[in-house]
Order: C-alpha cells, then sequence, then structure tokens
C-alpha cells in the first residue's frame, strides 16, 4: 500500500510556485534611467519612437528610454527577466492612432495590432498575455507621444529590436541582432557579426560590415557599401538594390521589380534573381567567380568580369539580345536564343537566364 503524506502536497507546490517567481521579474522603468539586462537574448519594443544602438564595453545590455512629445508623459517602461529571455517594452495608452514621432514619416501610416503591454509582432506566443488592437501608426494625427531608446550593446550580446514607425541607426555594434520594423528606416555604419533588418516599407542603409548580413524588405530598398565577410543577403519585393566594394564568399540578391546594381563586388558564389528588374553587376579586378547565377523575367543584364576570366558562360534569352564586348570569349554555342562561350580554361560557372532582357558581356 503507498502511503501519501499530506504535508507533503502543500510544499510541493508552494516550491513550484516560489520557483516560477524567482525566474520571472517584472520591473517599471523611469524616463531616462538606464536599465540592464545580462540575459543571453533581449528583446525591445517600441512601436513609434528612434532607435539608437552602440557598441559598449561590459557584459550587460543597457537601455535608456526617454519619452518625447506633448503626450509623452502617458508613457511607461517596463522591463521583464525570465530566465535567459529579458524583454523591455515601451507601453502606449489605450488609444486608436499614434503620430509619427516629430516631422518623421508623416505621410506614411500603418495598422498594428498592438498589445496592452506594448508588445507586437514577437516570435514567441509565452510573451503574448493579450492580442491587442488595431492601432494606426504614423501620419500626423492622434497621439502625439513616443520615445526615444538608447541601447547599448557589448560585443557578442543577441538583440532583437521591434519599432513600426520612427527610425533605426546602429554605430560599432558587434553581435547577433535583428532589427523589425513596420515602416521605419534603418541606418547602420560599422557593424559587425550577423544581423538581419527586417523592413516592411522601410530602406536599410549600411555603411561598412563584418560578417552575415541579411536585409529583407517589402518596398523599402536595401543599400551596402563596405562589407567584408561571408554572406550578403538582400531581399526585396519593388525596393532596388544598391551594393558597392563588398567582398564576400557568396552573395544573394532576390528583387521582385527592383533593379540590382553591384559594383566592386568580390564573390566566388552568387545569385541575382529578379521579377522584372534588371542587374548590372560589376566584378572587382582580381575576383575569381566560380558559381554565378542571373536570373531576370523581363529585365536586362549587364555583367563586367573580373580581369583574366576563367569561366564558362551560357545564356539563355526568350526574346532578348546578345552583346559581347570583351576580349578572349570563345564561342561553343550560338543561336538565336542564347550562347555559350568560354573564357581562359571556363573552370567556372555563370549562368544568365531572361526572358526578354537583353544580356552584355563586358
Amino acid at each position: 500500500m503507498r502511503i501519501v503524506h499530506p504535508g507533503r502536497l502543500a510544499i510541493i507546490p508552494f516550491a513550484a510556485v516560489a520557483l516560477t517567481r524567482a525566474a520571472f521579474a517584472q520591473e517599471s522603468v523611469a524616463s531616462g534611467r538606464p536599465v540592464s539586462f545580462t540575459e543571453a537574448r533581449v528583446e525591445i519594443f517600441d512601436a513609434v519612437g528612434n532607435v539608437t544602438m552602440r557598441r559598449i564595453a561590459g557584459n550587460a545590455v543597457t537601455i535608456t528610454a526617454t519619452a518625447q512629445g506633448a503626450d509623452g508623459g502617458q508613457l511607461t517602461f517596463a522591463a521583464d527577466h525570465d530566465g535567459d529571455r529579458g524583454r523591455f517594452r515601451v507601453v502606449f495608452p489605450d488609444v486608436e492612432a499614434i503620430a509619427s514621432p516629430g516631422s518623421s514619416d508623416l505621410g506614411h501610416t500603418s495598422e498594428l495590432n498592438l498589445r496592452r503591454d506594448g508588445t507586437f509582432g514577437g516570435d514567441d506566443d509565452n510573451w503574448r498575455r493579450n492580442r491587442g488592437d488595431q492601432v494606426r501608426v504614423g501620419g500626423s494625427r492622434g497621439f502625439r507621444g513616443y520615445a526615444n531608446l538608447e541601447i547599448g550593446i557589448p560585443d557578442g550580446r543577441a538583440v532583437k529590436v521591434h519599432l513600426a514607425v520612427g527610425r533605426v541607426g546602429a554605430d560599432g555594434v558587434n553581435g547577433t541582432v535583428v532589427v523589425d520594423t513596420w515602416g521605419a528606416d534603418a541606418e547602420a555604419t560599422n557593424i559587425a557579426g550577423d544581423w538581419l533588418f527586417d523592413t516592411g516599407s522601410g530602406n536599410v542603409t549600411v555603411r561598412g560590415a563584418r560578417g552575415t548580413l541579411r536585409l529583407d524588405t517589402g518596398s523599402g530598398s536595401g543599400h551596402v557599401t563596405g562589407m567584408t565577410g561571408d554572406l550578403l543577403d538582400v531581399d526585396t519585393g519593388s525596393g532596388d538594390v544598391d551594393i558597392t566594394d563588398v567582398q564576400v564568399d557568396r552573395f544573394r540578391f532576390d528583387t521582385g521589380s527592383g533593379d540590382v546594381v553591384a559594383r566592386n563586388l568580390t564573390a566566388r558564389r552568387g545569385v541575382a534573381d529578379t521579377g522584372s528588374g534588371s542587374v548590372e553587376l560589376a566584378f572587382a579586378t582580381g575576383a575569381v567567380v566560380e558559381d554565378l547565377l542571373l536570373d531576370t523575367g523581363s529585365g536586362r543584364v549587364s555583367l563586367a568580369l573580373p580581369t583574366n576570366p576563367n569561366v564558362r558562360v551560357s545564356i539563355d534569352t526568350g526574346s532578348g539580345e546578345t552583346t559581347v564586348q570583351r576580349a578572349g570569349a570563345m564561342y561553343e554555342r550560338r543561336n538565336s536564343d542564347g550562347a555559350v562561350l568560354r573564357f581562359g580554361e571556363g573552370r567556372g560557372r555563370i549562368r544568365i537566364d531572361t526572358g526578354s532582357g537583353d544580356v552584355t558581356i563586358r
């Protein structure tokens, strides 16, 4: 027969509750007062405002939020600590519309599912305490309050920032960083690590980067200058892709209707794929091409090969014309809808496929 001791039944639930409370802590934060996060991952929510990220020493992410605007005094700030995850929230009052910060983005509005605790989007349902209400953000009308965030990030930390309307800037940060915006533009200089910029209609501009860089926009454009590392991945719906002075092992440029322009590019492998946009790639002098695919629906392709190319180029066009303006090309096949030509021994592989666009090799 199994004997159950009533005293133990009371102790076990109490211990579980005590452990749960110890694992989760929440604090209110005053405007202008910095708060620190030592957790492995930090997620930040600010529906409307301006966010600045910078590199700092130490091992804790620091956040200083400052209320701005005529109604800024109604904002509240909260910090959550839950095991290896930290969260910072800007909590707006229950309103139907929130105006853009200052005079920026007055013509752009978005519908945002803003929950009462200040969160929106996010990637973990455990944070989601309620469904939230549709709030119009941006434009010149509505609640006139917003928050500016100063975020200090030590090397190697993982941070995710959510911002609907406003601007994001980063300088010198080295870490694993995700910037998730609706209509906000993002600019970064001298960054390193693993970065993802995910915007709806905002433009992304990066000047100086090391490591892995991904840009994913709906209608915004992507501009990258001066990058070295493993991967550059730029994906836009209708925005253009503009690349200068990039040295990576591989790249991927994918647009719906936007154009792709890359100058002084060094990469062994890459893909540029557009629906109706054109592709213009110019490799750096000493670049070595191993595998390259350029695919457009109706856009033209202009390819400038590096010095002393050693590649085989296969061109397939529906109704477009092919023009070769580069000496040293040996034709292996040539007909009305394409050609195969070789430079050097043809060790590398380049494939060009257009629906109706012209192809020019320089």
